[in-house]
């Protein structure tokens, strides 16, 4: 009785280690696998290159787990019935069963998850050598495992996803790992490709211009009232522009007497773009363009808007004021009653990233301001309530037939409203 003993405890050790094992090697993240593979010790590397191997790792690993298993259950059954009949057969299957999930399943593997690493790099020749062993029935195992898996599953994804990645991110936010405005700037740097100008540009009614006939000391009061450091500037319409005032030019010019001069003789060619070109792209154009405004056309070539640099960064660091601008006019505003001020220039982005929505909407449409327009057909009237999926919106105040600002009230889940 006491050489089964033996044998007994030594076959649940061995469970005790495969299970442990096998999830040391699962939960590797992918910064230890590279952690593991750029160490010094031939051990890491090791245990880096079976990670990469998955399906040869979990087949060694639960082969042998389930034949020690099963060897503890045969040799437990075949004592019990030698020297205590079959009736006991019953109890002391329930009584093993116990004692692996406890000591053999549950205990190692939690153990393993913390200590992940160094198991790794302690078992990685042991898990060759048996990968050596019963490469055979590994390669016939795994063999009828990959056929049945391609029939059910179709063809296995091994990439890593940004919704993974953002996943991660929000994880780390909840355990404090990283912070809000690091969990935003991530966010805002993955949808940053997603982002048309359209979206963040300045209309064309609210861009302030200069006519390129007038002369520098005519020009100079409005445009130190304005605050503008760049200023289109047009010719025989506000809607055909013809290049960007630069106004530490036009200072240059006044202090050199140069008073007398046109406007058009010292502005600075315009870039055009389309208001499908991406934020990323008009980034990329400022830096090679050495000037930061952009003039916007649409689809017929008429004035749409200006962008700035500014607004393209602002995708990514949120609202940037200057000693001109006020910080009360944040896009989206907690009124602390379960509503929320939103300005109609707010992106769809924005509002979807900020409430965690889906929104419904047209590729053309771009602002919430145009996602209403579109969701009534027709130009609203101040306190108007348009109802959507989404939640309630209702007009807070118009600048002629533009919407400035809404009331948004979200709607609530489907399984509270239900309730």
């Amino acid at each position: 009785m006491t050489i089964q003993i033996l044998y007994i405890l030594l076959l649940l050790l061995l469970s005790a280690v495969f299970s442990g094992t096998e999830t040391a090697f699962t939960s590797l993240t992918f910064i230890q696998e590279k952690d593991l593979q750029s160490g010094n010790g031939r051990t890491g590397k090791l245990a880096a290159a079976l990670a990469k191997k998955p399906e040869v790792l979990l087949s060694t690993i639960l082969i042998g787990n389930n034949l020690v298993n099963i060897a503890a259950s045969a040799i437990t059954t075949s004592a019990v019935i030698r020297y205590y009949g079959n009736y006991a057969v019953g109890i002391s299957t329930g009584i093993l069963t116990l004692v692996i999930l406890i000591f053999a399943e549950i205990t190692p593997k939690q153990i393993a998850i913390i200590h992940n690493e160094t198991i790794c790099r302690i078992m990685a020749y042991p898990i060759r050598g048996l990968m050596w062993i019963m490469y055979p029935l590994i390669f016939l195992i795994n063999g009828i495992s990959s056929f049945l898996t391609r029939i059910f599953s179709g063809k296995q994804k091994n990439h890593i996803s940004q919704e993974g990645i953002m996943h991660a991110v929000n994880i780390a936010q909840i355990q404090g790992t990283v912070e809000d405005y690091e969990s935003t700037f991530v966010q805002n740097v993955f949808r940053f490709d997603d982002i048309d100008v359209h979206t963040i540009m300045t209309h064309r009614t609210d861009v302030f211009s200069i006519n390129g006939e007038l002369s520098l000391d005519t020009v100079m009061p409005k445009v130190i009232k304005s605050g503008f450091a760049r200023i289109p500037v047009y010719g025989d319409s506000p809607e055909h522009i013809i290049g960007i005032l630069l106004t530490r030019d036009l200072l240059r010019h006044i202090l050199k007497k140069e008073g007398t001069r046109k406007v058009s003789d010292i502005i600075k060619p315009p870039i055009f773009v389309p208001e499908s070109r991406k934020a990323h792209e008009m980034f990329a154009a400022f830096k090679t363009n050495k000037l930061h405004m952009a003039i916007v056309l649409d689809e017929y070539g008429g004035l749409s808007g200006v962008v700035t640099m500014e607004d393209v960064i602002e995708e990514l660091f949120g609202e940037l004021y200057d000693e001109h601008e006020s910080g009360a006019a944040e896009r989206i505003l907690d009124m602390e009653n379960g509503s929320f001020k939103i300005m109609g220039e707010t992106s769809i982005q924005q509002l979807e990233d900020v409430f965690d929505l889906e929104v419904n909407h047209s590729k053309h449409i771009g602002t919430v301001a145009g996602l209403i327009i579109e969701e009534l057909g027709t130009i609203p009237g101040v306190k108007q309530t348009i109802s959507t999926d989404i939640g309630k919106f209702t007009i807070q105040s118009m600048r002629g037939n533009r919407i400035e600002s809404v009331t948004f009230v979200p709607a609530l889940e489907p399984a509270d409203s239900e309730n």
